[in-house]
């Protein structure tokens, strides 16, 4: 995008979506603390995939070993009105600088978890398809994750790229059909395998992998990235999300 496109955009961003909180219109902020604070994050025990109870955040086995992720931790549901306001707005109308206390949500999750993780921990977005990216201008993913990686000091990589441009899968209703669209989708990414052979190791090998990505309704895109990242040597795989639709 030029920079005439992107000072139009800006424009309209000012028109239509002054910055004031989304919560309580408090000015100068997109979303305040007091706001912020006010979002209960969600420690619902159960599987992801068949609904088995079982403590939060994890999966069970036999679900691990068909759907490849080890944990999946969200932040809250996407039914939350107030979320669901900031994610459209983040995603679709690109406020970028509301990666920032949506990244603070995601730190919260972690840290009101008792999960185990180290320095040696890899944290990756799920990425964008070099045509979005260059429609959307930033991966909202990779902000997130940036940011939880910096706060933890974990080790941040783009390791994932798309294969193919699909649609949207907000706008793609059947279960199936959302399936068959994502299959095979994602690989190593050239910049990551540069990286390894740069290091002359593969970085993935028996590591602990954090996918980050905005929302999951199904799980399908963190499966199938998930399916890519064991594949080339991971040895966990955690999807981390802030809404669960």
């Amino acid at each position: 995008m030029n920079s005439i496109s992107r000072n139009v955009r800006n424009f309209f961003l000012d028109i239509f979506f002054p910055k004031s909180c989304l919560g309580c219109k408090k000015p100068g902020t997109y979303l305040c603390n007091n706001c912020l604070n006010k979002i209960e994050i969600e420690n619902e025990p159960i599987c992801f995939f068949c609904q088995r109870p079982i403590p939060s955040s994890s999966i069970c086995l036999p679900c691990q070993k068909k759907y490849y992720l080890n944990k999946l931790i969200w932040a809250v549901s996407y039914s939350n009105p107030l979320i669901k306001k900031i994610i459209k707005i983040f995603k679709y109308h690109y406020v970028k600088e509301l990666y920032l206390p949506l990244a603070q949500l995601l730190i919260k999750t972690l840290s009101s978890k008792e999960l185990f993780l180290s320095e040696e921990t890899i944290i990756t977005p799920i990425p964008l398809h070099q045509r979005r990216l260059r429609e959307r201008e930033f991966n909202q993913s990779e902000l997130l994750a940036k940011e939880v990686a910096n706060h933890y000091s974990f080790l941040f990589f783009n390791v994932l790229s798309r294969k193919k441009y699909t649609r949207p899968q907000a706008k793609i209703k059947e279960h199936k059909t959302r399936k068959n669209s994502l299959k095979d989708v994602f690989e190593i990414s050239q910049e990551f395998i540069e990286i390894c052979l740069e290091s002359k190791q593969n970085l993935l090998k028996d590591r602990k992998i954090i996918l980050v990505d905005d929302v999951t309704t199904t799980g399908t895109t963190l499966v199938e990235a998930a399916k890519t990242l064991k594949k080339a040597g991971a040895k966990e795989v955690w999807g981390l999300v802030i809404a669960k639709g």
